[in-house]
């Protein structure tokens, strides 16, 4: 059920979006929180308010002072893709780079080797994919690194999140610990049962749009909108929701982000990993295990973040010339969003297309530009 915040809190969450700088977030959050009622319909927003409160604190602590350099603690995305690998120290995730992208991170026994972001480019078949070590979440004794939320911050902005485990150090709790600290950051791992887009406009009021079914009405949504500072948007929600899942996305802003767990070390002795794989199920993401000691499972792994990533390969020909490198796509593209993708007037001038691989019956069949492709499918676009 909704947490019913009283008028004050909601009045404070409000002045809190609307805030521009740090010092007046902080202080708008700060009264939030101190308005809002402990109970168990309010236990998980605080927790996330008060870890985003948090957040907050470390990054104006961090902000160069006049005159200063700002600590680097990003990556430019490169290649089709970028894939994060999340763990606690010592899960083996700079052994993990190093042999799937050739990439040379200092590697060591002691814990926090690694304190900024480490990019390397993983080759699978003829697509490049961007593979980046995120400095540890947790210790050793799975507490709460000093850079733990600066690397979850990074996790969501990627396009695929691998958490890796520690199969010799209790990788249950360490897939449980990792979860929750996803999701106080508004970052979803789990098969999503609904999704809402919460667009926001300068004008139009609150407007709902259902490709499903809802449990409200549009009255109940916009007065918890109306609560939270939020007077126009488009509220769209696919599959069945609730209430509570759009004050959910409202507070905390949630992205459900494609991930997969890595259970590294598995070759060392371990008596929760069939556990691990449950929680796995559970949430609706796969699993691999990887010996990096022995050297197993790597191809696998490889295999899977491509999988994991939903792309597919579409190669186009000219004149009888096939290209060399394909364009890499999201699965689902039809061939006029290809055309588009190459050039505009292409797709403006389109008139048919010609397509050999899985998604025709015949090779060399004419489509229209509605023809959904697959991987590997070879295409030649036919314009004025």
């Amino acid at each position: 059920m909704p947490t019913n915040l009283p008028a004050e809190a909601k009045a404070k969450l409000a002045k809190y979006r609307e805030a521009r700088t740090h010092e007046e977030k902080i202080k708008a959050l700060e009264e939030a929180i101190s308005c809002i009622p402990h109970h168990k319909h309010t236990e998980k927003m605080l927790r996330q308010l008060k870890k985003r409160l948090a957040q907050l604190r470390r990054e104006l602590e961090q902000r160069p002072v006049k005159g200063g350099r700002r600590e680097e603690f990003s990556v430019e995305k490169e290649g089709a893709a970028q894939v994060v690998l999340l763990g606690a120290t010592n899960s083996g995730k700079s052994s993990l780079l190093a042999a799937i992208t050739g990439a040379n991170p200092e590697i060591a026994e002691y814990p926090m080797t690694t304190r900024r972001p480490i990019p390397g480019m993983m080759v699978y078949e003829d697509v490049e994919i961007q593979v980046v070590e995120l400095p540890a979440v947790l210790t050793d004794g799975l507490e709460e690194t000093s850079m733990a939320y600066r690397s979850l911050g990074m996790a969501r902005n990627a396009d695929l999140i691998a958490v890796v485990l520690d199969a010799s150090n209790k990788p249950l709790e360490q897939l449980r610990k990792i979860v929750d600290m996803l999701e106080d950051v508004g970052v979803m791992l789990k098969k999503e049962r609904a999704k809402v887009i919460l667009e926001k406009k300068d004008s139009g009021g609150i407007r709902l749009v259902t490709f499903g079914k809802f449990h409200g009405s549009l009255d109940d949504v916009k007065e918890l909108l109306y609560g939270v500072g939020i007077r126009n948007a488009v509220v769209k929600i696919i599959g069945e929701a609730t209430l509570e899942d759009v004050e959910e996305q409202a507070i905390n802003e949630s992205v459900y982000k494609r991930g997969f767990v890595i259970l590294n070390k598995f070759d060392m002795k371990t008596d929760q990993s069939e556990e691990v794989e449950e929680l796995a199920a559970r949430l609706g993401i796969p699993l691999v295990k990887v010996s990096i000691k022995e050297g197993k499972g790597l191809e696998e792994l490889k295999r899977l973040i491509f999988e994991s990533l939903g792309l597919i390969r579409v190669y186009t020909q000219k004149d009888g010339v096939v290209a060399r490198k394909p364009i890499v796509v999201p699965s689902g593209t039809t061939v006029g969003q290809l055309a588009y993708l190459i050039h505009k007037e292409l797709a403006e001038g389109f008139k048919y297309a010609k397509v050999w691989g899985r998604s025709v019956k015949v090779q060399g069949q004419r489509v229209g530009a509605d023809h959904v492709l697959q991987d590997k499918d070879l295409v030649e676009i036919f314009a004025p």
